[in-house]
Order: C-alpha cells, then sequence, then structure tokens
C-alpha cells in the first residue's frame, strides 16, 4: 500500500481544478512533481509507513529483518515515485522538474496525458499472475517466488519497451511535419501530440510565421501525408493593444504554460478584449481542462479586467 501511494500520490495536484481554472494553472505538475516535492513525497510515505509497521510489528521480530524490509520498502516507495515523474515527463501536459526555483516545463510528448495502453499492461501485470496462481494451486503447484514480483517485472518490462516504441514513432512524426509547407509557409516551431488510443495516428501543431495549423499526422507512410488538409488560423498582428495585455499578471502566467498560445482580439463597448487559448488544447481535443485568459482594456488601452477560465465554459471572440 505504501509503494502504491508514493507512486500515485503526486496526482494530487489534479485537486487543484475544483478551486478553479487559476488554481489548477498554478498547481498542475508544479510541486508534486518536482524533484523536492518527489522526495518529500517519499520521505512521508516512508515515515508514515515505518510508523505503522512499528506500531503493527512483533516486539520479538528480529532488528536485522525489520530493518532489512525497511530497506527493501524505501528502495521501492522512490522507485515507484520517481517512475510517476518520468512517466508524467513522456506527456505533452510535462512537469517543472525545478520547482520552486525554475518553472521550466518539461515534456517530452510521447505519450497521452491518460494512456489506455500503460493501463492495460499494468492491470495485466496484476491480474495474470493472480489467476496463474489460481490455476496452479487447483493443480497442486507450488510457487516458491514471492507472490506478484514476476508479474510487476513483466509489466515493467513491457511499459519500457511500450514507451520506447512511442518514442520512436513521435520522432518520425515529427519529422514528416519539419518536411512539409503549410499554406505556403515554411515551418516553424511544431511539435507532434500522442493519440491515446492509435499508435499510428499523431496530433500536429504547426507555427508558421503568420499562422498555427493543426494537422493529423501518421508516424509511418510518408505519402499517406497531406500537409494542407489541417486547420490554419492566421495570429494577430503586432499591435499596442495586444502588447498591453500582454503585461497582465494572468496572461503571463497563462504564457509560461501555454505551448501554443494564440491571442484573439475583439472590440467590446468600453474598449479592446483579448483573449488566449493554448491551440495544443484544439489539437488533443481537450475540453475539460483547458484554461483561457481574458483581458479587457479601456478606449486608451489601460488594463480594466482580467481573468483565467475554462475555455469550455466561456464564450470567448
Amino acid at each position: 500500500m505504501g509503494v502504491v501511494l508514493a507512486g500515485t500520490i503526486a496526482d494530487l495536484d489534479l485537486l487543484s481544478a475544483l478551486a478553479g481554472p487559476g488554481a489548477y494553472l498554478y498547481a498542475r505538475g508544479t510541486f508534486t512533481h518536482s524533484i523536492l516535492g518527489t522526495a518529500a513525497i517519499v520521505a512521508l510515505t516512508f515515515g508514515a509507513m515505518r510508523l505503522l509497521r512499528g506500531e503493527r510489528r512483533p516486539p520479538q521480530k528480529a532488528p536485522a529483518t525489520k530493518d532489512e524490509g525497511i530497506a527493501v520498502f524505501f528502495l521501492a516507495a522512490t522507485f515507484a515515485a520517481v517512475l510517476h515523474v518520468l512517466l508524467d515527463v513522456c506527456t505533452s501536459a510535462g512537469v517543472t522538474l525545478l520547482w520552486p526555483s525554475r518553472e521550466v516545463r518539461f515534456a517530452w510528448d510521447w505519450l497521452p496525458h491518460v494512456d489506455p495502453w500503460i493501463l492495460a499492461l499494468l492491470l495485466a501485470g496484476i491480474l495474470l499472475p493472480e489467476l496463474f496462481r489460481l490455476v496452479g494451486s487447483e493443480i497442486g503447484t507450488k510457487d516458491t517466488a514471492p507472490r506478484g514480483r514476476g508479474g510487476a517485472l513483466a509489466a515493467l518490462v513491457l511499459v519500457l519497451i511500450y514507451v520506447g516504441a512511442r518514442a520512436t514513432l513521435h520522432g518520425n512524426a515529427i519529422a514528416q511535419l519539419n518536411a512539409r509547407t503549410y499554406r505556403g509557409e515554411s515551418s516553424g516551431r511544431l511539435a507532434a501530440f500522442a493519440d491515446p488510443v492509435s499508435l499510428i495516428t499523431w496530433h500536429g501543431v504547426v507555427e508558421t510565421s503568420t499562422q498555427i495549423c493543426t494537422v493529423e499526422v501518421p508516424a509511418t507512410g510518408s505519402s499517406r501525408f497531406d500537409s494542407e488538409s489541417g486547420l490554419c488560423v492566421h495570429k494577430p498582428e503586432d499591435s499596442a493593444l495586444l502588447r498591453a495585455a500582454q503585461q497582465a499578471a494572468t496572461v503571463k502566467k497563462f504564457l509560461e504554460s501555454a505551448r501554443f498560445p494564440k491571442a484573439s482580439v475583439g472590440t467590446t463597448e468600453d474598449g479592446t478584449e483579448v483573449a488566449l487559448r493554448d491551440v495544443q488544447d484544439s489539437a488533443q481535443n481537450e475540453k475539460r481542462f483547458a484554461v483561457a485568459v481574458r483581458v479587457l482594456l479601456d478606449r486608451n488601452g489601460r488594463l480594466t479586467s482580467q481573468e483565467l477560465l475554462w475555455a469550455s465554459e466561456a464564450r470567448l471572440r
């Protein structure tokens, strides 16, 4: 149980969504997924489990055996916590490993936010050994190996192979995106995001000098990739109003985590509205936890209002 807690407690930062988009943007993948936070999780889990073991273990137990069990648990908890963070680094959401000194987000884009294939492999590693044990007990076979160890090792190896395959396919998708033009313009910044189900189809985002395009790109068979089939939107021209909006605190925080920010500028009765969204959310069809920012400026370009909000619940221009 302690190892499970050490490997999953980092995702408590998802509860920040209950406090609203602002809290979610500040907390997602930050302190609980940093190097410092991971060390704290291991220490807290280790301390709690050692306290519980001390209360439950009979006093006549040999100290040497007790110390050996504690060391094994510490290594297992550390491995589980570190593996969790490394898998999150492989996603497109990424984590701020160096928090709080630096809030640079590390994201390798190999895996989707929630990967059903990894969940299936881990579940198989738990259930299949139990099934084999039941069958073996029926025919009288005795298994002297520690319960669950074989299944856990097999599942871990398969997950590592799977992640390696995803990394290779991601590189292929990036190469194809980089080799094409989009509405007659060469690619600039680009990214390919994993599909939760298909290993072959990737969701590409390409930024050119005047536009941002989203396009489906296959990781194999470059002849099947039509870069002109993507959806392209023009970026707004630089202006004093847009620069004024970028000075807002909420916009600066949003831009720290947004991979492909897209601004929309519209006129209101009292001045100007500037809304920013991350095109990455559109590419990955993220609706529930997509965060946007809205800034209102008066007719003189002075900031009058700013807010972080869920993009799905707001009417943005």
